[in-house]
């Protein structure tokens, strides 16, 4: 599994970013975690199986959603 990094720091300052920094000169990854996905194919399955037309189930969906990914 990829580990895609969340924070960097700049040693030269001791300083601490949470966003890419735009150059990596004086930056390295300080900590990963790992990048948890899912395919189109995996969508669509949680998806065909809810009915998604109110706001209370557009939520139901997205936790489902994310449910599924934490698992992998």
């Amino acid at each position: 599994m990829n580990n895609e990094p969340v924070a960097w720091i700049d040693w030269e300052c001791s300083h601490v970013v949470f966003d890419k920094p735009s150059s990596m000169e004086h930056f390295e990854p300080l900590y990963t975690h790992p990048a948890k996905t899912l395919t189109d194919e995996e969508i669509i399955e949680i998806w065909s199986g809810m009915e998604t037309d109110t706001g209370e189930q557009n939520i139901d969906f997205a936790r489902a959603i994310l449910k599924r990914a934490f698992e992998k």
